[in-house]
């Protein structure tokens, strides 16, 4: 029988934006949310014995419990003297010991078994056959794969896995000198990663000697070729379809070049001089930054000065209201809100006939979540620097961030701590994620959806 969960509404107050933060920027840092422990401190203040805390299923109770309703709210229980040592649990589902934290615990769930002291020792076993998971001593590693495959190794000197890392099977000797990756049965080999990496199959095709020379091919959908990156380089995705992006730096920054399906951008001497036109609304921009930017064209009309004056008018139909805090314009079919938070964070939207098409979340400097009715969505953790362009985005933007995912229809591509770990998937079918749930263009949205939260 399913265990029942005593709930309580899911209604945060001010204060809770703090809680939410802290939940997913521990997230990011352990790789799970340690709900429990970040709620309970808050709640609870220093030295709290025995206090109650509120678990939110969306962030931990899924972990342990995925049939858990949604919007729903559990009361969890915790007792200790932190941060020598603090137990939180959940009756009959999750049990866990934080000691010395943040480098000690011992978590056991309905699911897994977890035990962890930075940086000597961590283990994580499923309760479930094939009883996936791993153990890790100092550089000393073994485990068992979701399929039942063995594997181990002693880092930097040998060592294997399977379906880790976002590919079937890695093998090094010597790390960097020799690693190997296999990924649906196709090899890439790499000397001295990551300057040199070999690749002849029909998945992919590539030969690369970073950052002197490189081309590099992933089925029909990816090519991207440099001499002396990042000076000269051009790079296409997914030709032929709605997702279809070109790049050409012809040398960086001289000459930058920005196309997709909906508009291009060129600039000279990036970023200061920028010409740009989308092709369905036939906006033009142009930029002598930072004295001045003017823009024209499918019923708007932009201009700034210095950053001193700054001007955005939509003719299409009378503005319905502007003020120092939102923005919002009527055209033919379409609604677009914006407001801004201290200058660097903002909520944009845009509605066609009534349905969210486009969506971004900019909570600087920790996240950036972007939805696009066409384009997909993409995730960023953190997002430091306060540009948009997309030379930062495709060759500098991944390798300053913990976690980014870009979802397109017919892709995935994750890249995580910094570029270390980076995989693209296709998909079998053409689809997107949901789009996010409109709100208040509030602190509370900016915040949950700037982490991606529906």
């Amino acid at each position: 029988m399913r265990p029942r969960l005593p709930i309580i509404p899911c209604n945060l107050l001010a204060w809770e934006l703090v809680l939410v933060l802290t939940l997913f920027l521990t997230c990011v840092a352990e790789g799970y949310v340690n709900a429990s422990s970040a709620l309970n401190s808050s709640l609870s203040g220093i030295g709290g014995l025995g206090r109650a805390f509120a678990i939110d299923p969306d962030l931990m109770i899924r972990s342990i419990l995925p049939e858990a309703p949604d919007n729903l709210w559990a009361l969890g229980q915790g007792s200790g003297f932190r941060p020598f040592f603090y137990r939180s649990r959940l009756d009959g589902l999750y049990d866990r010991i934080d000691f010395l934290y943040p480098l000690g615990c011992y978590e056991d769930t309905t699911s897994r078994r977890k035990f962890r002291l930075t940086p000597l020792f961590e283990s994580r076993w499923s309760k479930s056959p094939p009883h996936e998971g791993h153990a890790r001593f100092l550089t000393i590693y073994k485990g068992v794969s979701d399929l039942g495959d063995r594997y181990w190794g002693v880092f930097p000197f040998y060592g294997y896995t399977y379906r880790r890392l976002g590919v079937d099977r890695n093998l090094f000797i010597l790390f960097p000198l020799y690693y190997q990756t296999t990924d649906e049965g196709f090899r890439t080999f790499r000397v001295l990663w990551p300057l040199i990496t070999y690749a002849n199959n029909p998945s992919r095709s590539t030969l690369k000697f970073w950052p002197i020379y490189g081309r590099d091919r992933i089925r029909d959908d990816y090519e991207n070729f440099f001499v002396l990156w990042p000076f000269i380089q051009k790079v296409v995705k997914y030709p032929g379809s709605e997702q279809e992006s070109r790049y050409l730096g012809l040398p960086f920054p001289v000459f930058v070049r920005h196309e997709d399906c909906y508009s291009t951008a060129t600039h000279i001497l990036w970023p200061l001089i920028t010409y740009y036109h989308h092709y369905q609304t036939g906006h033009t921009r142009y930029s002598f930054r930072p004295f001045i930017t003017y823009g024209t064209g499918g019923g708007i009309e932009e201009v700034s000065i210095l950053s001193l004056y700054s001007s955005k008018e939509d003719n299409r139909r009378p503005t319905t209201s502007k003020d120092s805090e939102g923005y919002v314009s009527v055209a033919a079919d379409e609604v677009m809100t914006e407001r801004t938070f201290f200058g660097l964070s903002a909520i944009k939207k845009r509605y066609r006939k009534g349905c969210l098409v486009y969506a971004r979340y900019r909570f600087w400097p920790f996240a950036e979540y972007i939805w696009d009715a066409a384009k997909g969505s993409h995730l960023k953790l953190p997002e430091i620097i306060p540009s948009t362009d997309q030379w930062w985005d495709l060759n500098m933007g991944r390798l300053l961030r913990i976690v980014d995912v870009r979802d397109t229809p017919i892709s995935r591509e994750i890249s995580l701590f910094f570029g270390l770990r980076q995989k693209t998937e296709l998909k079998q079918s053409a689809y997107i994620d949901a789009p996010p749930i409109p709100g208040d263009d509030d602190w509370k949205e900016l915040v949950i959806g700037a982490f991606g939260r529906q």
